[in-house]
């Protein structure tokens, strides 16, 4: 992969660069075809080449890149003859291995970090970490895609990202498909865009950069964050480089294991993202989609990963993940090796304890002894170390391996920690005491404090979190301020407070929320409120999404039970009524019904009207503010045209409802909102706008109920658990995962759901179409 923004350097570099461009312009002339990149590369996959990616191809092209070695630049050059139907032996000249070993003499400066730009065309699956497959007959590690149920509406978000910007955030267990679907969609949809792909976190600031620079020139981008996970944090992709994409539209894709997913509900890029679950086991419609691949491409890998489909995911078992478990699992034994288990067993636990990066060999042998089985080591015979180490770096099936050569270090292959925690499942005393004093005394990098805190907080340590964060808290970081704040408030709250004091007066706005939940949570609702007001007038989004208006001094809560003003040449009625009455046997009154219909047509149109101005834009309360669309929960506000316009349907859903005589009973989640927000509408329409209210209701005859909205929050909705989506101190409340939804046993509140029907025999009819 090479970049397209930098420099070409001179001199054999870029003579050999010359003379690839030459030749591949020259057979286009002799040949009988012109090869493409992606033709010739496929071309150097089987007869026993050295394979060449898509991506290689480009970078020599241009000079940013030489050939690894002479076998690679041969395989390259007699892969172009086959491809353009040009006679073997056309392009054998021992020009090129001058021109080789001269550009291989040239020094050239260390480059520093920098992304790795290339358009989205040439990108190759391979280098972008999608997981390799056992190599079939014909050389080719990536099988044949398969379509996911997914794809599509993967597809149709890429396609609005391409032309809006936003991000995309697939989320799967380890070797689901997730990065392939990715990779699949992105050169689907949009292979023109210039695709940018940080290595490693130090090169997010240039990625940022490269995207920014390229939207100046008219470029649309890709951002490909892969693992996106290893990209967040104070160190990663933080406020200032958000708003970058958000100006350049760039599309940011990621990736993300479902049990890091659960660690970063609060990042802002996670929360921005338009989230798509890839599933690890594959569906019927799957299945029978890869059975009609295996019909017509006799691929016997595909064949064993359907006969184990029962257990395993299509995906996982090409990527050989169940075998290496398998191997892994059944390796410490006599005449086994139990040497190289045990390496691999004390990798696993580095990594699930925060030590994510390529760990150094030394440190896997300082600690491995721990996991050989039984008392006495050496009873069951370990095998030497070198062997060891050879067995578990060792491609089994040519594929991938126990651990993984990454750099100078080593790491565990993924899917063999998310097998691991399947097993047994997070817990203080998942990983042994001396492994969490070896990541607090090796992983001496800010970041890495982080990873283990976090790794710590997943398994109760909150121990090892609190010493993991520590020293930067005692340096003044802000972010360790609040990171302490808020895993030490299941502990002590009192000490909880204090850090997130030192937070706020060191000017960290989201403290200033935090400290509002802390508050709440106390009981103390008066101080809580008073926190939030400052969050929001701050910025802090949430915050003010709770208070639904710009800040200032006096801003408007968000939905509460409306007030019930009674016509005052009623009110000597009131004392007459039988508290012991049921007045919801009778439900509200032909008033009440008039003008709560009317306040749905009134936001339906205002929703309908929005949509043609926001269409997929993000919106929020400030330059992006949407009347109506801006007034809902802060997790809607990325939800794009097609969901927006399901929404001004549930206004008008719900007025027909009482067109035609019945009650409004809402039917989804997004019916519920819409009922909260008619009824705060007509509420103040009954105090603001008499004259429209009188006249809105003309000829229908008065009753001392008339506007009892209490009494139609009570006869239409079931409960009002949308509204904790406005609470600052239930945000994440929405995922089914989080602890506070499963002790209030809330359900459908994820915006994707919103439009799901409750009861199926209550579903309105599908074919009703939209009004506008």
């Amino acid at each position: 992969m090479h970049s397209e923004n930098t420099a070409h350097t001179a001199g054999a570099r870029e003579e050999l660069a010359r003379a690839i461009q030459a030749a591949m312009d020259e057979v286009t002339c002799e040949g009988a075809r012109r090869p493409t990149q992606t033709q010739i590369a496929k071309a150097t996959e089987g007869r026993g080449r050295h394979r060449v990616s898509k991506s290689a191809i480009s970078a020599w092209r241009t000079g940013d890149r030489i050939p690894d070695s002479w076998a690679a630049l041969s395989s390259f050059l007699s892969a172009l003859e086959q491809t353009a139907s040009l006679p073997r032996g056309r392009l054998d000249d021992p020009k090129w291995v001058r021109l080789y070993e001269r550009a291989r003499a040239e020094q050239v400066p260390e480059p520093g970090p920098q992304a790795v730009t290339l358009r989205v065309r040439d990108a190759d699956p391979l280098e972008l970490k999608v997981h390799r497959a056992r190599t079939a007959e014909g050389g080719n590690a990536v099988p044949a895609y398969i379509p996911r149920d997914v794809d599509p509406a993967v597809r149709q978000a890429m396609s609005r990202a391409g032309r809006h910007g936003g991000v995309i955030l697939l989320v799967g267990d380890s070797t689901a498909g997730k990065t392939r679907c990715a990779y699949e969609a992105m050169t689907a949809v949009l292979p023109d865009h210039l695709l940018v792909v940080p290595r490693h976190v130090t090169e997010v600031p240039e990625a940022v950069s490269a995207v920014s620079r390229s939207a100046k020139s008219g470029e649309r981008c890709v951002l490909w964050l892969n693992d996106m996970e290893r990209y967040l944090g104070p160190e990663g992709m933080d406020l200032h480089a958000i708003r970058a994409m958000r100006t350049a539209k760039a599309t940011v894709l990621g990736t993300m294991r479902i049990r890091m997913h659960q660690q970063f509900p609060d990042d802002e890029l996670v929360r921005l993202a338009e989230n798509f679950q890839v599933d690890r086991l594959w569906s019927p419609p799957e299945l029978d989609r890869a059975r009609e691949e295996l019909h017509s491409n006799r691929d016997p890998r595909l064949r064993l990963a359907l006969d184990q489909a029962a257990d395993f995911g299509v995906a996982e078992t090409l990527a050989t993940g169940p075998q290496l478990w398998q191997r892994l699992c059944s390796a410490s034994v006599v005449n086994g090796n139990p040497r190289g288990a045990a390496l691999v067993w004390a990798a696993i636990d580095l990594a699930l304890a925060g030590l994510a990066d390529p760990l150094p060999a030394e440190l896997l042998e300082a600690l491995h002894e721990d996991y050989l089985p039984g008392r006495n080591k050496q009873l069951i015979g370990p095998e030497p170390l070198d062997e060891a180490l050879a067995w578990a770096t060792t491609p089994p099936d040519a594929v991938t391996r126990l651990l993984i050569p990454d750099g100078t270090g080593l790491r565990a292959f993924d899917y063999l920690l998310d097998a691991h925690l399947r097993a047994r499942g997070a817990s203080p005393d998942f990983i042994p005491e001396r492994v969490w004093e070896t990541v607090l005394r090796v992983g001496t990098e800010r970041r890495q404090r982080f990873d283990i805190a976090l790794a710590a907080h997943a398994n109760e340590r909150i121990d090892i979190s609190r010493r993991a964060l520590r020293p930067l808290a005692d340096a003044g970081d802000v972010d360790g301020l609040r990171g302490l704040g808020v895993l030490c408030e299941r502990e002590d709250r009192t000490e909880a407070a204090q850090w997130l004091q030192l937070a706020c007066d060191a000017g960290d706005v989201l403290s200033l929320r935090l400290m509002g939940n802390l508050h709440f949570r106390r009981q103390d609702h008066a101080a809580a409120d008073e926190w939030y007001r400052k969050a929001a007038e701050a910025g802090d989004e949430v915050s003010q999404s709770y208070y639904r208006g710009e800040p200032g001094p006096v801003l408007v809560r968000a939905p509460q039970t409306p007030s019930a003003p009674l016509p005052p040449h009623e009110t000597h009625k009131v004392d007459e009524v039988d508290e012991e009455d049921d007045w919801e046997e009778y439900g509200p009154t032909p008033r009440t019904l008039r003008l709560l219909r009317a306040a749905f047509k009134i936001l339906a149109d205002m929703a309908y009207d929005e949509l043609t101005e926001v269409g997929d834009a993000r919106v929020d309360l400030q330059d992006n503010y949407a009347c109506l669309f801006s007034d809902m929960p802060v997790l809607t506000w990325g939800q794009k045209a097609g969901w927006r316009r399901q929404m001004a349907r549930c206004f008008d859903d719900l007025a027909d409802d009482i067109e035609a005589g019945n009650w409004p009973l809402p039917t989804c989640t997004g019916e519920e909102m819409a009922m909260h927000l008619a009824l705060e509408h007509a509420s103040s329409m009954v105090t603001d706008e008499p004259d429209l209210v009188t006249e809105l209701v003309k000829g229908l005859p008065e009753d001392p109920w008339d506007y009892d909205w209490e009494l139609c929050m009570t006869t239409f909705l079931e409960d009002t658990d949308v509204l904790f989506l406005y609470e600052p101190w239930s945000q994440g409340i929405e995922d089914p995962d989080s602890l506070l939804n499963q002790r209030l046993g809330i359900a459908g509140l994820e915006a994707d759901r919103w439009f799901k029907p409750f009861y199926k025999d209550r579903a309105r009819a599908p074919e009703r179409g939209f009004r506008r």
